[in-house]
Parts: structure tokens; C-alpha cells; sequence
């Protein structure tokens, strides 16, 4: 079974965001109104700020309770007194205590009778009514303690109350103005969001959604492409990937392998957040046959500006990888694919 899901994080909007995630209610509490999403994981993104950005969700459930001077509602900052792990079939109890004088609840384990993927929390014996009169309110919540805060949910619970919760594997994604442990509207959360479910949205334990310019939402299963790329740059350098790439170039007759012998880097180069340029110039072993208009290396195409003595390549490149990335693809001996032929040198 999968121990942990990470959703990666992109911003393309034209500002900072602060992304936040929540935990979808089990099904047995969407039709309550009292049950208020709760969250305090966020994470603050730069506008195509560079490398990576994610929620790492394990899959451990937590139960908690808690009691303080704040009522459960929209709004309040609602914290649990007492968490503890809950594994599917568990049995919970929390004990709330009737005032004078206040004090926090208890919890304890009954066993793992619950019914089949589900977890139970029932509320002890006490006198809710008293204890509300003297300004001391209880909460109950139920979620997932991430690395970056805690996603789940809060009510407020009725004495010898028990709930049975299936949990959901669903998340919501948001952009907004809400607070850490600061009890939110369902409906506010899943309108301004994008909801993320295991396992059709994920592949191998991977997601990644996306916040575009226009405010719109995307969402992709695995790592962001760019992480990929880094991920896979000794494969994509290796002989094995590069032989692929030359069965690709040469089955038509019109592309040459070569290697590369040396490289030189221009001046004129410019590089921010999504694009870069370089130019430079390389030379070859072996004389090119043809006047080509591109090579490609480790799975980059390079734009051909020119070609002098047959070994020698003036070269461009155009697009988003990082400019250290691309140069560091240059090493002696490397393997180059041509195509584009349009006439002899």
C-alpha cells in the first residue's frame, strides 16, 4: 500500500499564491452542517517561482479532541488538546469533562471492531449544556497530519455521540484567504479549488496541479515535466537513450551521428524564471555530410545557425530549461544527432 501521496504545486499565475490543502469529508458527514473543514497546511509560491513545491500526504489517520473558551463555528481557530494515530477498524473514545472545573478531554482506544474500512469515535458522558453556558466548548476533529500541517475537519460533538467515518482519499487544492486551524465553509473550499482523488488523478504516488495565468485550474497525474527531466538526465545522456534517439533520426537516411569533440559558450546569453537563451560552438569528429538544421542532445533540440569546415557548428537554444542544465548536457564524447538536411556543406 501506497505510505505517502504528494500533489507538486505550479504557479503561473502573474502573483505570489498561498496554496492550501483539505482533506474531503467522509461520506457520513457531508449532509452535517456542523462539520467545518480545518487546515493548516499552506505553502506561499512565488509567480513561476523555479523548483519544487508540494504537499506530502501520509496515509495516517489522526483522531483528536479538544476543549476551549471558543465555540466550534465558521471562523474560529480550532485546535485539538489530545491527537492520536487511528488505523482503519479502530475504536475511539474521547472523555469530555462537565465543569467546574475546566479541563480538557481524554481519549483512549476500545478496539478494532469498526466496521470495515472505517474508524469510530464516540464521545463520552457529560453535560454539554453546562459546560457551553460557562463558556467551555468542545471539538472533536478527525484528518491526516501532513509535514506541512494538519488537513481534516472539526465539530463540535454531542455527549455518548458516535460517529463512524469511511475515509476518503480526496483532496482540495485552494487559493485563499484562510487561516491556519481557522475553521472554513465546505462550500467555499471545494468551489475555489480543484479537487485531487486517489488513485485516477495520481500516478505512481505523484500529482500535479497547476494555477495558470487566467485563474483557471489543471491537474496531471505524476511529477511536474521539468522534475522528470531532472529526475532522468543520466538516462537521457546514456548511450542506451541516445541509441534510441539515432534508430529515431537515421531510420528516414536523413540525419548523421557525430560526437562531440569541444564547446564554446557566447556571451549572448539571457536566462529568468521561464525562458532561457543561449548560443555557442561546437566541434565535431567527423565532417557533417549535410547543411542540417538541428542536433539534438540528451533529448534537446538545439537550433543550427550555421556550419563552417564541416566541423564546426554555430548553435542556438531557445526554451525553459535552465541554462546550467543545458551546458552541463556538453561533455566530451557525447553523442549528437543531426536532421534537417537541406544541402551539402
Amino acid at each position: 500500500m501506497v505510505d505517502t501521496y504528494t500533489i507538486y504545486l505550479v504557479n503561473k499565475s502573474a502573483d505570489t499564491q498561498l496554496f492550501w490543502c483539505f482533506l474531503e469529508r467522509p461520506q457520513e458527514l457531508v449532509a452535517d452542517p456542523g462539520v467545518y473543514a480545518n487546515s493548516s497546511a499552506s505553502l506561499a509560491i512565488a509567480s513561476n517561482q523555479p523548483g519544487t513545491h508540494f504537499f506530502a500526504i501520509p496515509v495516517q489517520y489522526k483522531v483528536g479532541a479538544g476543549a476551549s473558551n471558543n465555540a466550534v463555528g465558521l471562523d474560529v481557530v480550532v485546535t485539538s488538546n489530545v491527537i492520536n494515530d487511528a488505523s482503519i477498524k479502530d475504536q475511539w473514545q474521547a472523555d469530555y469533562k462537565t465543569i467546574p472545573p475546566q479541563q480538557g478531554p481524554t481519549m483512549k482506544l476500545l478496539g478494532n471492531q469498526a466496521p470495515a474500512n472505517s474508524i469510530s469515535i464516540t464521545s463520552g458522558e457529560f453535560d454539554k449544556a453546562k459546560n457551553e453556558n460557562g463558556g467551555w466548548f468542545s471539538n472533536q476533529s478527525f484528518g491526516i497530519q501532513t509535514g506541512a500541517g494538519f488537513i481534516g475537519m472539526s465539530w463540535s460533538p454531542k455527549p455518548q455521540q458516535k460517529r463512524t467515518l469511511t475515509p476518503k482519499l480526496s483532496f482540495y487544492i485552494a487559493i485563499g484567504d484562510y487561516g491556519s486551524n481557522t475553521l472554513a465553509d465546505w462550500n467555499t473550499v471545494s468551489t475555489n479549488s480543484i479537487q485531487v482523488n486517489v488513485p485516477i488523478d495520481f500516478q505512481y504516488a505523484n500529482a500535479t496541479v497547476t494555477y495558470d495565468a487566467s485563474g483557471n485550474w489543471s491537474k496531471t497525474p505524476g511529477k511536474p515535466p521539468q522534475l522528470l527531466i531532472a529526475e532522468n538526465l543520466d538516462w537521457l545522456r546514456s548511450n542506451e537513450h541516445n541509441q534510441l534517439l539515432a534508430l529515431a533520426y537515421l531510420s528516414d537516411s536523413n540525419g548523421q551521428v557525430d560526437y562531440l569533440k569541444s564547446v564554446s559558450w557566447n556571451s549572448s546569453a539571457f536566462t529568468d524564471a521561464e525562458f532561457t537563451y543561449l548560443s555557442g560552438t561546437i566541434t565535431v569528429t567527423t565532417a557533417l555530410t549535410a547543411a542540417f538544421a538541428f542536433f539534438v542532445l540528451a533529448n534537446t533540440t538545439f537550433t543550427i545557425n550555421s556550419i563552417v569546415g564541416g566541423t564546426t557548428v554555430n548553435f542556438t537554444y531557445s526554451g525553459s530549461q535552465n541554462a546550467q542544465v543545458i551546458k552541463d548536457m556538453f561533455i566530451a564524447g557525447a553523442q549528437l544527432f543531426f536532421g534537417g538536411r537541406s544541402g551539402q556543406v
